[in-house]
């Protein structure tokens, strides 16, 4: 069985819904890989407090939304690369 498709409301879009694509600066874009950078931080801290204790291994809850963010960080990536393609076409084809 297929996916059910959300039934559109009449009146358009909800007004507390926010918009699937927003524009983003450089700046915007380094404030995110310096959160990144802090993330990817911690966790290696946490790898390494794990070999220090010599920790086989844990079981933590959160693994699936974890590689959920992951897959979304690489979209994100993805959708990012593609749109500064098409700007920077846009740009040369003035």
């Amino acid at each position: 069985m297929g996916k059910k498709k959300a039934a559109k409301k009449a009146g358009g879009m909800n007004p507390d819904r926010v918009p699937r694509k927003e524009p983003y600066s450089a700046q915007r874009m380094a404030s995110i890989l310096e959160r990144i950078r802090d993330q990817a931080a911690r966790i290696s801290a946490l790898s390494r407090a794990l070999e220090d204790a010599k920790i086989d291994s844990l079981v933590i809850d959160g693994h699936q939304m974890l590689l959920r963010g992951l897959n979304q960080i690489d979209n994100f990536i993805d959708n990012a690369s593609r749109s500064v393609r098409e700007a920077k076409t846009a740009k040369e084809t003035l």
